[in-house]
Formats: C-alpha cells, sequence, structure tokens
C-alpha cells in the first residue's frame, strides 16, 4: 500500500517523506513504513532467482528518502587481553531515531559493517581510533579479518569475546548498555549496503 505518512522505514530507519514509500502489517499486526530502497530489497529477496550474495540496490536514493541516516557508533571499553590497559572496543552501528518496527543492532562483527565505522570514524573527527581498526590475522577464525586492536599496544581484541561482552550488556539494557562514541550522519546507500547484507552480524533489539 502506497504511504501517505512520514516516518522511519521499518528496516533501515531512513526518513521517508508522505508519498514515498510503503505501508504494510508489521509482525505485530500494526502498520509499518518501508521505503522504496527496503520494499525492493525485500521483494528481490522473495523472488526464485534471489542470490543472497549479491546486494541489489539503487546506485542513488529514491525519491521521498533522505540521502542521510544519523547513526550511533556503538563501543565498550575493555582491557586488553595483552598489556591490561582499557581499551576502545567498536562493537556496531543503530540509528539514532529507529523507525517503527525497526530491530536490528549491526554488528562489527561483520566486515561490511565494520569498514563502515571506519569510514565514519575518519569522516567525523576519530581518525587516530579508525587507525586501530585493520586487516589482522585470527588464529581462532584462521583468516585474516577487519578487526579491533588495542590503542595501547596494537594486539587484536577477538571478535568472539568483544561481542560476547556486548551481546550480555544489550541483553541486561538494550542498546544502551553500550556507549555511543558519536552519531554520524551516514549516506543511506552505504547503511543499506550493510542493513541488505546476508553475511551476518547483526543483534536483535
Amino acid at each position: 500500500m502506497e504511504n501517505r505518512f512520514a516516518g522511519g522505514c521499518a528496516s533501515c530507519s531512513v526518513w521517508v517523506l508522505a508519498g514515498g514509500g510503503f505501508l504494510g502489517k508489521g509482525l505485530d499486526g500494526g502498520w509499518e513504513l518501508r521505503c522504496a530502497t527496503c520494499q525492493f530489497a525485500a521483494g528481490r529477496a522473495a523472488a526464485d532467482d534471489f542470490d543472497p550474495e549479491v546486494i541489489e540496490l539503487p546506485t542513488e536514493p529514491p525519491p521521498g528518502s533522505a540521502t542521510t541516516v544519523p547513526l550511533r557508533v556503538l563501543m565498550l571499553t575493555r582491557a586488553c587481553w595483552s598489556c591490561g590497559k582499557d581499551t576502545v572496543c567498536l562493537i556496531g552501528l543503530y540509528p539514532q531515531r529507529p523507525g517503527r518496527g525497526y530491530v536490528g543492532l549491526f554488528t562489527t562483527d561483520n566486515a561490511k559493517t565494520m569498514a563502515l565505522v571506519r569510514r565514519l570514524l575518519q569522516q567525523h573527527g576519530h581518525a587516530a581510533l579508525a587507525a586501530t581498526v585493520k586487516s589482522r590475522y585470527s588464529r581462532t577464525m584462521r583468516e585474516r579479518q577487519l578487526s579491533n586492536g588495542c590503542v595501547h599496544c596494537d594486539a587484536l581484541q577477538g571478535n568472539f569475546p568483544v561481542h560476547d561482552e556486548a551481546l550480555g550488556r544489550v541483553a541486561a539494557s538494550g542498546v544502551e548498555g553500550l556507549d555511543t562514541l558519536l552519531v554520524a550522519a551516514c549516506p543511506v546507500l552505504k547503511w543499506q549496503a550493510v542493513v541488505h547484507d546476508n553475511s551476518g552480524g547483526v543483534m536483535a533489539i
């Protein structure tokens, strides 16, 4: 159903103007808004020839949608296993103003999310912290991956212990169990590429 109201998309929280999106019933039976990009992605996911490895998104935001979305860059501070000093670990991205029905905290356990976090840090005055995010070899995963590094000794902060602690905080206190490093204006297509990635790294809030 075509939308007549302004609001945040239930899939990505991008602000949609009246007439710019689509209304549908959510899991709770209430009406939820979808932006044109997320409506298209949902339609593709239901198609017989859907390939989860390929993200099909427009090359520019459709009319009626905002061009940026304010995202909270979430973190926690924990003792480095190597040097014992407190270090910042980047956890993920969450909309500053979630749309009705929105549920996803996208974590840096996913390479695409981590790359976007690093980019936002570089663009919003946190270049030194962004520099601690680099490709490192994980003996646990037996592969190289973008990872948190200690701000003091550069030791890899393993995804499993970091995100296990983050999950515990979120389970106890929701998204407020994590610290907000900054709120960054992110181009919507960069964010939607994370939202519609199918390789994992998301917590339900």
